[in-house]
């Protein structure tokens, strides 16, 4: 039997579990308290009511911090399975997330009043095509939003979000020609690079003037691709040659082999090729095209790339400084 210390569970049990716990350590309500509790049921109730936190007295329940733990999980730790240490290390990654999430929709719900609903009804439109059919996608939109409603509040939010981000941080960003031959110069091996040619050398000490040369090689090419899968190295070695593996070549100083090489197929073979009187044959295992971008042919490129950088570095500091001034209240669900 396993050590139960060492024992890991998925996510979405961790929480569930701690919200079960929370459940049993909960004093009993009286029918009166019952009646009259708030709304906002601090850590009763379905995951939807139970609230983990607030920021300047709105929600966050534990339905989101779910989703949210989900999502970090998936991205962060695929199908590892997730140790309790872990697992509080993603609820707390989780929270702060939605924080700030919250705290950025809430400045830009204020310098965004409306939302067009024609435009909510083509992102609505949008989402719903993704689906087979109208019962999958109502489904879903209940399950993930409570219901259209849910579902266009939250949309609401978000393109608040991005107008706001539109109008305060991207008219802004500008981008100088200084700026992008910088990028160039600095990325230049993206962009200026010479033809790449690699191979398996299979060298043979045969007389090249001889006429059964010839059929010998192919003969031991032939049993390489019949009977070793194409991988020379399985060959047995009996002194008429010798196999050098993945060799890079030079243009210059192995014109010959690589002009050999660079028009094969993917582990296809040459024919044979006499240098200084031995013969060769290459099996080509590595090739990329030469490159040959000019600034001004990657200048659209380079110029999106400054500006999204330039759109994180404004976007972290103006999240880091979300929280000053900010009501945040963490609910302990241990109480």
């Amino acid at each position: 039997m396993k050590n139960s210390s060492k024992r890991v569970w998925p996510l979405i049990v961790l929480v569930w579990v701690a919200m079960a716990t929370h459940h049993l350590q909960a004093p009993l309500a009286t029918a009166a308290e019952v009646e009259t509790k708030n709304a906002d049921t601090m850590g009763h109730g379905s995951a939807e009511e139970i609230v983990v936190a607030k920021v300047n007295g709105t929600s966050i329940n534990m339905a989101q911090l779910m989703r949210k733990m989900a999502e970090i999980s998936r991205t962060k730790h695929g199908s590892q399975e997730i140790s309790p240490l872990m697992a509080e290390k993603i609820k707390q990654e989780a929270t702060d997330a939605l924080i700030i999430e919250e705290l950025a929709v809430q400045k830009a719900t204020a310098a965004i009043k409306t939302i067009s609903p024609t435009i909510l009804d083509q992102k609505v439109k949008a989402i719903r095509t993704k689906y087979k059919s109208e019962q999958e996608f109502q489904s879903y939109i209940k399950e993930e939003f409570g219901g259209m409603a849910g579902l266009r509040k939250q949309m609401e939010r978000h393109l608040a979000l991005e107008l706001f981000i539109g109008q305060e941080f991207d008219s802004k960003i500008t981008v100088s020609d200084q700026e992008v031959q910088k990028g160039y110069e600095e990325g230049k091996a993206y962009f200026v690079a010479d033809e790449f040619v690699q191979i398996n050398d299979l060298i043979f000490f045969l007389d090249p003037a001889d006429p059964s040369s010839a059929s010998k090689i192919e003969a031991t090419r032939q049993t390489i691709v019949d009977k070793y899968e194409n991988d020379p190295s399985r060959l047995t070695a009996d002194g008429t040659f010798a196999l050098e593996k993945n060799v890079p070549l030079d243009k210059v100083k192995n014109k010959a082999l690589y002009e050999a090489a660079r028009t094969l197929k993917e582990y296809g073979w040459s024919k044979p090729v006499n240098v200084d009187g031995n013969l060769h044959i290459v099996q080509l295992v590595g090739h990329k095209p030469a490159i040959n971008k000019s600034l001004k042919d990657v200048t659209p490129y380079l110029t999106d790339e400054i500006r999204k950088q330039k759109r994180q570095e404004m976007l972290n500091a103006w999240m880091a400084g979300l929280k000053t001034g900010a009501n945040i209240e963490i609910i302990d669900l241990t109480r």
